[in-house]
């Protein structure tokens, strides 16, 4: 599914001007910015704008900051409520409550531009998806490792498994989302300290499990805890040069953690968790909501184009650094781990690192158009960890065995080998309350 987007952009200290509009035949047309810092001493801004759809179909709204006069967007806003996110309706003084002085605090931005991006989806595909989801038909594939030159004895035998209809994120899970949903939770209570009382800061629980740190509890965490709210961190790159990691993939979350997102981001949009946080296991038939993808369904988006079965996540049988982060390549010179790249980096547009001027990337997409699956962070997936499970598996639908406390990962991280970059390449950790600087997660759901 192709999306498409569309810009507009308002100085801070220049209210309603309207930089550049783009208007699209089939997308969503942003106009008429707004943005008037209040005087309360709050730190809090107004945004408004009008929002335009030529079928009157819903968008995906996000705020980008420049601190350089527009001439680079690198601040995805993440403290921002009203019509912003998933769904929002066309209309004319659209709002957005940006709060400025919690995601900044104390500094005082004299270049500041803003931006308000909204994303739509063209119709070629029969429906508009929100949060990015890529629909794949039903169908079977070929499921295990079809070339003998390397690889592992669990992934194999080859063997047809059958899915039905399904949803698969485009990107990894970014800090900036899972920021999001923190403080969403947070203000419900849902989240807890190591002794079970209410959180104020540290390695977070819930429903008596470890899900994720943060900064003050671990160096690779990016996502922050500071004055009842969560944030991500900003670092440093090549020369000097500080990148937000709110586009970046989240780090640092359990199983546990990733499986909480996905049942408090489907409440938060009025769908129906597919867990249960009692037994940790999924309700069954499956419901509506968000929640991790199956190793079948991750592997056949990641390689899978309807005949052939690819050796890497970006319908290539090799790989090198034009096409994924991986190797401890580092491609935007971060100081320290992670070295993640934002999401969907590699789509033909960004330099692959900053010490090979020109080196130009390729459109590094899988066969449905997800990116990063090889490479980045690991992606957890729903099913326990079995080295034998190929031999048995159900045909239709198989979601892993019904015992056994490890979990999968697929894809490769930045740090990982290439041959643990491969699609049909599997991983596992101890068990679903670790967690580490390389591994993260993609969105699934049944539509």
């Amino acid at each position: 599914m192709k999306s498409t987007h569309c810009y507009a952009r308002s100085l801070i200290l220049f209210l309603a001007l309207s930089i550049s509009i783009c208007v699209l035949a089939q997308g969503p047309v942003v106009s008429k910015v707004q943005v008037q810092p209040r005087t309360d001493g709050s730190g809090n801004v107004d945004i408004h704008y009008d929002l335009y759809h030529p079928k009157g179909l819903t968008s995906t709204v996000s705020l980008r900051l420049s601190k350089d006069g527009g001439a680079s967007y690198p601040f995805t806003l993440v403290h921002t409520s009203g019509h912003t996110g998933t769904n929002v309706s066309p209309g004319s003084n659209r709002h957005i409550l940006w709060e400025a002085g919690t995601e900044f605090p104390g500094e005082e931005i004299s270049r500041a531009v803003i931006e308000v991006v909204a994303t739509g989806h063209d119709e070629e595909e029969g429906e508009i998806i929100p949060g990015e989801m890529i629909t794949i038909p039903a169908g079977s594939f070929e499921m295990g490792r079809p070339y003998t030159d390397t690889g592992w004895d669990d992934e194999l035998p080859v063997h047809t498994v059958y899915l039905d209809r399904y949803q698969i994120g485009k990107y990894q899970v970014t800090n900036g989302e899972y920021a999001a949903v923190l403080n969403w939770a947070y203000t419900r209570n849902l989240l807890k300290s190591s002794n079970g009382s209410e959180y104020t800061g540290g390695t977070i629980y819930a429903y008596g499990q470890l899900i994720a740190d943060t900064v003050s509890s671990s160096d690779y965490s990016q996502i922050s805890f500071v004055n009842s709210r969560f944030s991500v961190r900003s670092r440093e790159g090549h020369e000097g040069r500080f990148f937000s990691m709110a586009d970046h993939p989240v780090v640092m979350v359990s199983w546990y953690g990733a499986v909480c997102y996905c049942n408090w981001l489907s409440e938060k949009e009025g769908l129906k968790p597919c867990y249960d946080t009692a037994t940790w296991e999924r309700y069954e038939p499956v419901r509506n909501g968000y929640r991790l993808p199956t190793e079948a369904e991750w592997e056949r988006a990641a390689a899978w184009d309807g005949t052939k079965h690819w050796r890497y996540g970006m319908t290539s049988d090799s790989i090198d650094i034009t096409k994924a982060n991986y190797g401890d390549y580092n491609p935007l010179g971060l100081k320290a781990y992670p070295y993640t790249t934002p999401v969907g980096w590699y789509n033909g547009v960004n330099l692959a690192r900053w010490d090979t001027p020109g080196l130009l990337t390729v459109h590094a997409r899988s066969p449905v158009g997800a990116y990063d699956m090889s490479g980045n962070v690991l992606e957890r997936c729903h099913d326990r960890w079995s080295s034998s499970y190929y031999s048995s598996s159900p045909e239709s639908n198989p979601t892993g065995p019904a015992s056994g406390s490890s979990r999968f990962l697929r894809g490769g991280s930045w740090f990982s080998r290439e041959s643990d970059c491969r699609a049909a390449a599997r991983s596992h950790f101890s068990g679903p309350g670790s967690r580490g600087n390389g591994g993260g997660f993609r969105l699934s759901r049944t539509p």
